[in-house]
């Protein structure tokens, strides 16, 4: 398994490297490449009416890129150094567009490791996310603002018929053989009008757990029913479609499905 984690911001890097160190334990031959994609261009000056940089911006945007590169390395060298991930290791920093150069680098990894995006994020941010999830349509573990106790031990899958669930369950099926127990959350518009997914069974037949739960589908809110039944099934990754590039930036900044991301409790694996 290559595991790609993407690296652009201080706050959040201890987060998402200590959460795809749990991610690669369940893999045992498993790589990780640490990327940072670093900037060559000042966003503050992109658009014509805001003008040409004058030297003093350059030097201020060189200044703030290098100590972010720096800041960046430092954590991921403490983080080698305390947590001795199990799998092999390299750091890598790429100069450019961070949509381009996180596209390209995800193509080449078979799943990608970021954090989520925030309100008040530079473009930069989630311009990277955009990349990863929509133009090189990765596999992505959106990982929380904490340190996950445990990866996939226990997955909920918040079931909707669709080819981006279906592709995403037969990538991830190495982590459900490895589970205790498993969830599928169900939501409907009429009880049980959707049959239960083919796969709970193939799960069972091999020996593990596997509980369906079921509800009606409220008129807002649907996200928040989901993050609150994942927690109470004891969860602690979320795997869901990422459907259409609309619905699933609603979920991140602003929709009626927001919640399950701004509450930030559990791991998302996810896949367009």
């Amino acid at each position: 398994m290559r595991i790609l984690v993407i690296l652009d911001r201080s706050e959040t890097a201890p987060f998402i490297l200590a959460n795809a160190g749990l991610l690669s334990e369940r893999f045992p031959d498993s790589t990780i490449r640490v990327l940072h994609p670093r900037l060559v261009v000042d966003p503050k000056f992109q658009s014509p009416d805001e003008g040409m940089p004058g030297v003093d911006d350059r030097e201020r945007f060189e200044r703030d890129v290098t100590n972010q590169s720096v800041a960046l390395h430092r954590i991921f060298e403490e983080w080698q150094v305390s947590s001795h991930p199990p799998a092999a290791v390299e750091w890598c920093e790429i100069s450019g567009a961070p949509r381009t150069i996180v596209a390209e680098q995800t193509e080449k990894a078979d799943l990608t490791v970021l954090g989520r995006p925030l309100a008040d994020d530079p473009d930069c941010v989630r311009q990277a996310f955009d990349g990863a999830l929509y133009d090189a349509r990765a596999i992505v573990l959106i990982t929380p603002q904490h340190r996950s106790q445990t990866m996939a031990a226990h997955p909920v899958i918040a079931w909707h018929p669709s080819s981006s669930l279906e592709h995403l369950l037969i990538q991830a099926r190495p982590l459900l053989e490895q589970a205790s127990n498993i969830t599928f959350i169900i939501g409907e518009v009429q009880e049980n009008e959707e049959k239960t997914p083919a796969i709970v069974q193939a799960l069972r037949s091999i020996n593990i757990p596997v509980s369906v739960d079921r509800f009606i589908i409220p008129s807002a809110g649907a996200g928040e029913e989901i993050r609150k039944r994942a927690l109470s099934a004891g969860g602690d990754l979320l795997i869901m479609g990422a459907y259409t590039h609309s619905h699933f930036r609603e979920w991140l900044f602003g929709g009626a499905t927001q919640d399950i991301l701004a509450h930030d409790t559990l791991p998302i694996l996810t896949h367009h």
